[in-house]
């Protein structure tokens, strides 16, 4: 049975942020950061569900391209998406100056393979998530978890190397087909509890690629939409959930810590 600090805990959380909430109900303005050291994980499909999400509700968003590859994010989101890079120091500021920019507007910043090992370095350098955390704003990496060693050791040494950031691995089946990495990818908060992408099918992508429409707009169909739509209606909704579901749980951490104070 839930103790009874638990139970207002939840009572205030549920006030704040309920699963239809606007994004003005958001306690903070979010950096979204989806990153992997390896190619063909998934990453810039997650980004674009990230900006999704976060704009389903007329929230603003803003999305930052590093190295795209064969996908890229700016093909799909071209009104949303900058191309940026990290090769001269002018470039970098113009990067983070943007990132750190208190204005409500969330960032998702979908981080190339091949700028992987720059971007996290330059963020450790400059203190980037605590200043980001001074000026009311989290700093959130999605992980685009894989079994490979370099994918695993990478994940290691962000915890260790920026322990204060909220990193969270995320498990697509399109990526992993049935492989369990929960032990690969150990977290020490309940904030960053891995998140669970369920199998799109190949077939279902085509469809969303060719229709050109986002996925917060299968949300709104109406009537309830058959065949197809409604396949993508209820994807969306489950993978949707997810990421409300953890904006809940880094809530609850929050309120939990002010309560402690």
């Amino acid at each position: 049975m839930a103790s009874h600090s638990e139970s207002v805990l939840a009572t205030i959380v549920d006030e704040r942020l309920d699963y239809e909430a606007g994004p003005d109900m958001r306690p903070w303005t979010a950096v979204f950061i989806v990153a992997s050291p390896r190619p063909a994980t998934g990453k810039t499909f997650l980004a674009r569900l990230v900006a999704d999400f976060l704009r389903k509700d007329g929230g603003k968003v803003e999305a930052f391209e590093l190295s795209p590859g064969d996908v890229a994010l700016a093909d799909q989101l071209p009104d949303l998406t900058a191309q940026s890079d990290l090769d001269s120091t002018q470039a970098q500021m113009r990067l983070f100056d943007r990132l750190i920019l208190p204005d409500g507007v969330a960032k998702v910043v979908d981080v190339g393979h091949a700028s992987f090992r720059r971007f996290f370095g330059l963020m450790e350098e400059i203190g980037f998530v605590d200043e980001a955390r001074r000026r009311g704003m989290e700093v959130i990496v999605l992980y685009a978890a894989d079994a490979h060693p370099i994918s695993v050791k990478a994940y290691e040494i962000l915890q260790r190397r920026l322990p204060s950031l909220v990193l969270v691995p995320v498990f697509n089946e399109g990526i992993l087909k049935g492989k369990k990495l929960r032990d690969q990818y150990p977290f020490t908060r309940a904030a960053a509890v891995p998140l669970q992408i369920p199998l799109l099918p190949p077939a279902l992508k085509m469809c969303v690629d060719r229709w050109g429409q986002s996925f917060a707009e299968f949300l709104r169909l109406t009537p309830v939409p058959i065949g197809p739509e409604f396949e993508l209606r209820s994807w969306t909704r489950r993978t949707f959930l997810e990421l409300r579901e953890f904006e809940l749980r880094l809530l609850m951490e929050k309120v939990r810590a002010s309560l402690k104070m």
